[in-house]
Order: C-alpha cells, then structure tokens, then sequence
C-alpha cells in the first residue's frame, strides 16, 4: 500500500500533488487554509478527491466549523475516529493544544487524552497508524528556537500503546522522521513543497518529498 501524506497547505492549492500513480490512500493532517472556510477548504480537498480512490483528514487548528462540518457530511474526518484500511486501523486526532495565535480549531491535552481513549485496539496482524495534526512531544515538535512544543497526551499514549506509525503537521520547521521507542513519527512539512509517501509492505518505508 502506497500512501501520499500531507498538511499545512495554508491556503496553497495541491496542484503539483495530483495524479501520482499508484497511490492506494491520501491523507491530509490540516491546515488546508489559514482559516479561510468552506469555499477554500472545497478548493482544496476536491482535486485530491477526484485524483484518488481514497482520502481521510483531520481538521487543523486553522479549520473553522463550517469546514469541519463539511468534512464530516463528505465521510473524510476521521478527527476521534477509527477507520480500517488495508490491513492498517487509523485514527485521527485533529486541532491542536492551545498555541499563541488564538486559532480557530485549539483545544487541551485533556480534551486529546480523552479522543485518544477512543482507539481501539488493532486486531491480530493489524498495524496501528495515527493521523495527528499536532505532533507529540519529543519529536517532530522543535520550534527555530529549539523548544519542544507537542502533544504530551500524544506522547503519554504513544509510550503506552506503541502505534507503528504517528503522522503529524503543524509545526512547519520540524520537518523530518523520527523515532519514539518502537513508533516512527513523520512530519511531511508544508505542502504542497513538501509531502511524504509511505509505503507498507511487510516493512513499513517513507520518504519525504
């Protein structure tokens, strides 16, 4: 299975993502515009829509209510909810922890710790991947002036639950991959410059863009 992950359009629109092949599955982890609304956020996921069999997304904390809401009606939020796909169970956390902007879609680790509760287990053989607009703390989370500003309901769940993969956005300069005990955390950076493909085989592989 070959997925194309990305985030943090801000308003740019994914031209350059459409139309590449073998692509089983999108997912989009937020910030589609920098709360712009329903007409941009439209703008934005039908292409993709049109381009590939599949698509799921989380909300960021730039997405307002109507565009949430358009999400959900569309089968594509998958923000505190479990979906199976080829042999992976996802889930999807979507907004983010307070930040200093005062956007529209924060929330607080209590109300992540709670979302979180509602994964549920992978069945036998089965892998575990997490879509999370907000990266967990301790990796992927570095700001330019080197603090660590993640989740820490995300990291407290990945130490317990040891999910294969965590895909994240949010922070724009934390580019990269990296590893928390067994779990390997990917932030594509902003798209559409920047995305990543995973692949999972009897390995999981991914390469960022």
């Amino acid at each position: 299975m070959k997925i194309l992950v990305l985030t943090d359009l801000h308003g740019n629109l994914p031209d350059n993502l459409l139309g590449f092949r073998d692509v089983d599955l999108v997912l989009v982890l937020g910030d589609l515009t920098t709360g712009a609304g329903l007409a941009g956020t439209k703008e934005r996921i039908e292409p993709l829509q049109s381009s590939y069999p599949e698509i799921y997304a989380v909300p960021g904390n730039w997405e307002r209510p109507e565009s949430i809401q358009w999400l959900n009606q569309e089968g594509l939020n998958i923000d505190a909810r479990a979906v199976r796909f080829e042999g992976v169970l996802i889930f999807g956390l979507g907004g983010s922890i307070p930040t200093p902007f005062n956007t529209p879609n924060e929330t607080t680790e209590e109300a992540f710790a709670k979302k979180l509760t509602a994964c549920p287990e992978p069945q036998k053989g089965e892998r575990l991947m997490i879509c999370s607009h907000n990266p967990p703390y301790g990796a992927c989370d570095k700001v330019f002036l080197g603090k660590h500003v993640g989740s820490k309901s995300l990291r407290k769940f990945i130490d317990r639950r040891s999910p294969d993969l965590v895909l994240c956005g949010h922070i724009h300069e934390a580019r990269g991959i990296e590893q928390l005990g067994a779990t390997v955390v990917i932030n594509p950076g902003t798209a559409p410059k920047h995305y990543a493909f995973v692949t999972i085989e009897e390995q999981i592989s991914a390469t960022l863009k």
